[in-house]
């Protein structure tokens, strides 16, 4: 990141586990910003450190998933010079304990049940932190979110998806209606345009997460979309106007009425035709070397605010996380809270290890010297009769004790006396020679024998070697790919159907576009 500019910086990261950071900490301070936006956290509350959870000049505002596996969550952390005047824990504020301190439900509520709201929020996917302006009587609101992904194969996930739209949708203009500065940011999981897609299919404005991006944002138009396409994104958001009554996409509200194009895409305000400018790559795919990926990483300033934004930009040169960062900067300076919301993650009671007082020293020092002189008195009263009887008790009698009582240890190793035998044994020089003759044949014969042995066993290793070497062959090597000659990587097949589970080989270079000599070439081959 850039050194540090005037105004307040602002910046969002979908860092896909913040467990995966060997110093979160000095990552924070790395990137230079104000108020920072994290998506993906994957913690649970138990699971959150506290040197994560509080970092020395930042005050963190967390959201975890109230499901069984942590695969979610948001966080947001503030530098102490902005310190919200009030945070909350959702989207739809049902969560709040009481009456909401930011506001902007009174249409949640008309639009959903209590429980599509208990649902919405039990995911653990929206902070929202509420800022006191300096010199102004507006706040700014920050809206973190993780939006969910659309499962292709479920359809309950296509529906919770819009939903969440549906719910952001209403409260951030909801917010903006009430006089907030409102900035929504952080994970959409949709690519609006052609422009923020490495491969835009046909139809591809025929999404209803883009048409909900579409009612969402103001339309700046561009010079490779040409009037056919903007056309197309106008007469598809017309037909959704037209069919209030059937046909309704999952974004759209039955109850209440919401005002379109009332936010802005920062980025696009500052670089309207930059192409290729992705926040989202596949990383098992090798995508983010040949940048082919997708934005689906955005920061959203309400209408209101949109003059006082200066800057706004992706960073793909930052890694850790198969996202990127985007900041933005403002031109404007916050008022600190003179306390963090009860929210915070400082005020957790899992953190808020008791102190002792300096007089619970002195009360422990005189109990431990209460308990050393109570021992030492009940010792002295022990009978002396007792003592003594048990150690006349152990003591061996030296009355007796026999000769053996002052022998030495060492006595006890030395050879034991024999009598003396006088063996005579008298040879004749023939005699001698038989013996010598069958010493002699005695070690030929072990002499063959032992070489004989060693044969054997040389024979048998060989073998044996030879046996475990057609066992264990070293694998063949990978083939080569036929666009690069290169050595491919071996893949598996994990989408459900005839070929799960097979392994094939192809190229080992990251996916790319077709006309991208460095990207991937089209080399496919079975392992089997």
């Amino acid at each position: 990141m850039e050194a540090k500019e005037a105004g307040l910086r602002i910046l969002t990261w979908n860092i896909n586990g913040l467990r995966s950071f060997e110093d979160f900490a000095q990552t924070i301070r790395s990137l230079a910003a104000d108020i920072l936006c994290f998506q993906e956290t994957k913690v649970t509350r138990d699971m959150l450190p506290e040197p994560l959870a509080i970092i020395p000049g930042y005050t963190s505002y967390y959201t975890f998933t109230r499901n069984s596996t942590a695969y979610s969550g948001v966080a947001t952390y503030v530098r102490n010079s902005c310190t919200p005047i009030a945070a909350e824990d959702g989207i739809t504020g049902y969560l709040s304990k009481t009456e909401s301190t930011i506001g902007g439900t009174d249409l949640i509520n008309q639009e959903f049940t209590q429980e599509e709201m208990k649902s919405l929020d039990a995911e653990g996917r929206c902070v929202i932190t509420k800022h006191k302006i300096n010199n102004s009587n507006k706040c700014l609101v920050l809206i973190n979110v993780y939006c969910p992904r659309a499962d292709p194969e479920r359809e309950d996930r296509k529906s919770f998806k819009l939903q969440f739209y549906k719910a952001l949708d209403i409260r951030a203009n909801n917010l903006a209606e009430e006089g907030h500065c409102v900035i929504v940011l952080g994970d959409i999981n949709t690519s609006h345009r052609e422009l923020d897609h490495c491969d835009p299919y046909d139809e591809f404005p025929d999404h209803p997460g883009r048409r909900f991006l579409t009612h969402f944002l103001t339309q700046p138009h561009h010079k490779d979309t040409d009037a056919s396409q903007q056309s197309s994104y106008e007469s598809l958001h017309k037909k959704d106007c037209d069919d209030q009554e059937e046909n309704l996409d999952g974004w759209e509200c039955e109850h209440v009425s919401i005002k379109s194009h009332q936010f802005h895409d920062a980025f696009r305000i500052f670089h309207r035709e930059r192409e290729h400018a992705f926040t989202c790559w596949n990383t098992k795919m090798n995508c983010r070397s040949t940048n082919y990926g997708t934005r689906i990483d955005y920061i959203f300033v309400s209408d209101n605010f949109k003059e006082k934004l200066s800057s706004c930009d992706i960073h793909p040169d930052i890694l850790g996380s198969d996202h990127c960062p985007v900041s933005g900067r403002l031109d404007l300076n916050l008022e600190p809270a003179l306390k963090p919301p009860p929210s915070c993650t400082k005020f957790y009671p899992e953190f808020q290890g008791r102190q002792l007082n300096i007089k619970d020293m002195f009360k422990t020092a005189v109990a431990a010297k209460n308990n050393s002189t109570t021992t030492t008195v009940t010792t002295q009263k022990r009978p002396h009769n007792n003592l003594t009887t048990a150690k006349d008790a152990l003591q061996p009698n030296k009355k007796q004790k026999g000769a053996n009582s002052g022998a030495k240890i060492t006595a006890f190793f030395a050879p034991k006396k024999t009598q003396d035998v006088n063996i005579n044994i008298e040879c004749s020089v023939k005699e001698n020679q038989i013996l010598k003759n069958t010493n002699e044949e005695l070690l030929m014969v072990e002499k063959t024998t032992i070489s004989e042995t060693v044969a054997a066993v040389k024979k048998v290793s060989e073998g044996n070697k030879e046996a475990w070497s057609k066992l264990f062959k070293p694998p063949k090597p990978n083939p080569l790919c036929s666009g690069h000659q290169e050595e491919c990587v071996k893949r598996r097949v994990t989408k459900k159907g005839a070929n799960q589970g097979r392994e094939f080989f192809c190229c080992a270079r990251g996916e790319g576009r077709a006309d991208d000599p460095q990207a991937r070439c089209n080399f496919f081959k079975w392992a089997k």
